[in-house]
């Protein structure tokens, strides 16, 4: 309906256009004149029709409103070319003082008429792309919006000069036929024709300005709404759509984007709910009570600083011939993230394992390191544990370390520090490394034992500065004296403290055991 009614209104402007400002032209008769722009107009209009349906609707979606337009203008040119060759061949009037303007007028038109026709039927197409499955990929062609209102008021500009240029031509005609015999009122004629003839041309030029914009507006509240729409279903957590990527301007772009968001959003969501999973099977892995141990008060934490971690701890318990013997084993696994908590769960599944049939610390983390290195052999990856028996009754310990930073004990009735150490290699590096087994050691009585992970002294605060083991050292010293909780508790708020809000970079993990 609304191709029908701008060929009308073509029609009838080409019509005024012809009669009143293209030389020649305008001495015909007035139905003359009208029959001939009916014709070639009706004729092309129905040319329009059957191409729309048998041309048009079997190409793409987004190659169709391009092709409306193009077909609008061709049309017109080519019924400029018709009229200007029926008025040179039957009428014999000259190509460039009349043809070229007849031909000039009916171009301006179809200009407009092609442009607001072609954005018509790309409201039609996104309407279809809202219902339908769409290209989302960013554009392949990019033409800014600017550009295409710089080119359409170039040529806007350049149509109305040279209308006015071919008003006053035909005016200067006239008057030159006249020859000698121009008078006052021929001059004022002229110019009274020139005005009118320059307004119409403005009005018509104006209207279909307006018109252009209305329907440009159109156009960009169509794209502004799908915009906004998926953006706020986003905003409320459904990343079930897309974007349609409809045009090859800053619309088409920020759509292309948006797409591209939405999908990275969706990886995001799948990997931090597998990553939740992940955190709550490695959290079931911790030991799920408080660990009762004849003589020893003990505690432990783990703080990751991802989702999942590398860090972990363990208590083998009922351990020996009289159950009262008990492994605890502390370790720190490379890097952070899946990777790391795969080959923590992978660890302490070993470890648990061989506890079964032997638990001496030595002798445990060489056959887990066998075991650990088949999977971990030549990857870079690597597990550093502290391993530490204690037997009932009289807190005999013994303890092997797999490249872990020794366990510290601190005696509060001397205020000395004593570490615990031993010789090897991080586990999985090297398949047959052995491991030193120090024995032996006693926990006495109202002594703290502390065994962390580099977590702890190598957190860092606002100025880059390490935490380090003298400040953790002095934290033990100051509360030594209360429960093994406590101190657990006071070691984990002097590293929050000395950190004040800085991100914590890597686990931290904490194993406290107190003689009673």
């Amino acid at each position: 309906m609304r191709a029908f009614l701008l060929y009308l209104t073509a029609l009838i402007l080409i019509y005024i256009y012809n009669g009143r400002i293209c030389p020649f032209v305008s001495n015909l008769p007035s139905w003359q004149i009208g029959l001939l722009v009916l014709v070639v107009l009706g004729g092309a209009y129905l040319v329009r029709t059957l191409c729309y349906i048998t041309v048009v609707f079997k190409q793409r979606l987004d190659v169709q409103a391009k092709m409306v337009g193009w077909m609008d203008f061709a049309l017109f040119f080519a019924a400029g070319l018709s009229m200007v060759g029926f008025y040179s061949i039957v009428h014999g009037f000259p190509l460039i003082e009349s043809g070229s303007k007849v031909l000039m007028g009916t171009l301006a038109i179809g200009f407009f008429v092609s442009i607001d026709l072609a954005l018509e039927h790309s409201r039609k197409v996104m309407q279809m792309a809202r219902r339908m499955e769409w290209t989302y990929a960013l554009p392949q062609y990019y033409y800014p919006i600017t550009t295409k209102f710089f080119l359409f008021g170039t040529i806007t500009v350049l149509l109305f000069a040279s209308l006015v240029v071919a008003v006053v031509t035909r005016d200067l005609y006239l008057l030159s036929e006249m020859e000698g015999h121009v008078s006052r009122a021929h001059i004022v004629l002229a110019r009274k024709s020139i005005l009118i003839d320059i307004i119409f041309i403005m009005m018509v030029l104006i209207g279909f300005t307006l018109n252009l914009l209305y329907s440009y507006s159109l156009n960009l509240r169509m794209l502004f709404e799908s915009q906004t729409g998926i953006l706020e279903r986003v905003s409320k957590g459904d990343m079930d759509d897309f974007v349609p990527v409809m045009s090859s301007d800053e619309f088409g772009i920020i759509a292309g984007h948006t797409n591209s968001m939405i999908t990275g959003l969706r990886d995001r969501i799948r990997m931090m709910e597998g990553l939740k999973v992940a955190s709550e099977m490695q959290q079931a892995l911790f030991p799920k009570k408080r660990t009762d141990f004849a003589g020893v008060d003990i505690a432990a934490t783990s703080l990751f600083s991802d989702e999942t971690g590398g860090d972990f701890f363990d208590f083998l318990e009922n351990l020996g011939p009289e159950k009262n013997e008990m492994v605890v084993v502390l370790g720190d696994v490379t890097g952070h993230g899946i990777g790391a908590a795969l080959l923590m769960a992978s660890t302490r599944a070993y470890l648990r394992m061989q506890a079964e049939y032997q638990y001496s610390p030595g002798v445990l983390l060489s056959n887990t390191n066998r075991l650990l290195a088949y999977d971990s052999y030549g990857t870079g990856r690597f597990v550093t544990l502290f391993c530490l028996h204690i037997s009932g009754g009289d807190n005999l310990i013994k303890w092997a370390s797999a490249g872990h930073d020794p366990a510290i004990i601190f005696n509060g009735e001397t205020s000395e520090f004593r570490d615990l150490k031993a010789r090897g290699l991080p586990l999985g590096v090297m398949p047959e490394t052995e491991y030193e087994e120090v024995c032996c050691d006693a926990l006495c009585s109202g002594e703290v034992m502390l065994i962390g992970t580099d977590g702890i002294w190598e957190a860092m605060d606002a100025n880059g500065q390490m935490y380090g083991k003298d400040r953790l050292k002095e934290v033990i010293r100051k509360n030594y004296d209360k429960t093994s909780a406590e101190i657990l508790h006071a070691v984990a708020e002097a590293v929050r403290g000395f950190q004040n809000g800085e991100p914590q970079l890597d686990d931290i993990t904490v194993v406290v055991l107190k003689a009673d």
